[in-house]
């Protein structure tokens, strides 16, 4: 009897080890194709580029510099506007025109339009005079650049940080804050020494040396040819995916972008007309805009790495409801250079939030699939989403408000607020516990 159990127990014993072995290869096959699936690359490149990591912190360079000038030119369109509408550059026959504000607002909208959804160009090409050259360069040709940069920047950089992509993402976003904080004071001198000509002939050759070099450093993690990633199961799917819409929670999400970038734009446009209205210098209404660029580069790369702590999502609420309140509570009754200096340092540490922490959430709420076309989908909504203050402008000239300039205030607390409550919505909306970390 003893004979036959032997023999039972040792078939059982070779059925089991089988069994064990086959689910093992299983797991490891599958787990290779996922991680050669995510990385996109093989194994000999994965193994050189995780001995390279210093690359990582010359890609975060590169991209903070190009991003130092782009953003930093284009978000200090108020400069421009402000020396434009002041030196009544754009006159019909030695008047200043009818609603020049609000026209020149529009320029800044589109070259902010162009950066972040690049629309075709055919019907801009045509003979241009006056205003309508300053659309075609300033607005679309520029706008339309930085937009290719950018779209570059926030796909490469989070290959190469997995476990601190909100902090990498806030440093990187961050060389616009910087380029915000000197552009403003160094636009503003050449304007007042040099004239408006030689200011646009100097910003384009250093922009050309910047973005030439990162252009040639910047590179894919992928690190192999297209012919070898056309062969990636990874890399069919290389078109737009809508299927992200069928995600309730990404359709929040992205009402919560489009609500925060078309107040936050307002103030950095506005400002420096504001502080011309109420007596104080070219000079000083350029140095608001530099202050909310320094303190906004600390709110980005604090609120990236308190999101990396605490959930992108959490941080998210509570850093754009401050801003919203701040706009409310401070900026209506700022009436001298040092309240509105205490407004935009704590509008401009609180309110960029949605730049470090915007990608983090897209990629919590989507599969990594569907990441790449998260981020384009946002982007080419906040394209919309940068008429904000065009729309306010166009809001303040029908007269609705005795005050002037106080339809901008109201635009920019209630937007931003708005986004505030939307973004708790997407909070509970994903897990009911108050202190869960989303």
């Amino acid at each position: 009897m003893s004979m036959p159990l032997a023999k039972h127990t040792s078939h059982v014993t070779r059925n089991t080890e089988d069994d064990i072995l086959e689910t093992a290869l299983e797991y490891q096959s599958e787990n290779e194709e996922s991680m050669n699936s995510y990385y996109q690359t093989s194994d000999d490149d994965r193994r050189i580029i995780n001995y390279s990591g210093s690359y990582q912190y010359i890609i975060v360079m590169s991209s903070f510099l190009m991003l130092f000038m782009s953003f930093g030119i284009s978000n200090s369109w108020g400069i421009f506007q402000d020396y434009f509408d002041q030196n009544n550059v754009f006159s019909e026959n030695g008047e200043k025109i009818q609603h020049s504000q609000l026209r020149l607002s529009f320029v800044g909208t589109l070259s902010l339009f162009f950066e972040h959804s690049m629309a075709p160009l055919a019907e801009w090409i045509r003979s241009v005079r006056g205003m309508s050259l300053l659309y075609l360069t300033q607005s679309i040709l520029f706008g339309g650049g930085s937009a290719f940069l950018c779209s570059m920047i926030l796909t490469v950089v989070p290959q190469y940080f997995h476990r601190y992509q909100g902090f990498a993402l806030g440093l990187v976003n961050g060389g616009s804050n910087v380029g915000n904080l000197v552009m403003p004071l160094l636009i503003a001198h050449i304007n007042n020494h040099l004239g408006i000509a030689w200011t646009y002939r100097i910003l384009a050759s250093i922009c050309l040396v910047v973005d030439i070099l990162g252009c040639l450093i910047i590179k894919e993690r992928l690190g192999q040819s297209p012919r070898k990633e056309r062969k990636l199961p990874c890399s069919k799917n290389t078109k737009l995916r809508l299927d992200v819409f069928r995600n309730k929670n990404f359709c929040i999400w992205c009402l919560c972008a489009v609500t925060q970038v078309a107040a936050y734009f307002v103030p950095l446009f506005i400002i420096p007309t504001y502080a011309t209205y109420i007596g104080l210098s070219d000079i000083e209404g350029s140095s608001l805009v530099s202050i909310t660029s320094g303190t906004a580069f600390l709110g980005r790369v604090s609120s990236g790495l308190l999101g990396d702590r605490i959930g992108p999502i959490n941080i998210s609420i509570i850093f754009t409801a401050i801003a919203g309140l701040s706009s409310l509570l401070i900026w209506p009754f700022a009436y001298t250079y040092d309240a509105l200096i205490a407004f935009m340092a704590i509008f401009g540490y609180t309110s960029g939030c949605y730049y470090s922490l915007g990608s983090p959430i897209v990629a919590t709420l989507l599969k990594k699939e569907q990441f790449s076309s998260g981020v384009t989908i946002v982007l080419l909504l906040n394209g919309i989403a940068v008429f904000g203050p065009s729309l306010a402008s166009a809001i303040n000239s029908t007269g609705v408000a005795n005050e002037p300039f106080f339809t901008f205030k109201m635009f920019t607390g209630v937007g931003t607020l708005l986004s505030a409550f939307v973004t708790i919505w997407l909070k509970f909306s994903i897990d009911q516990s108050f202190f869960a970390k989303v």
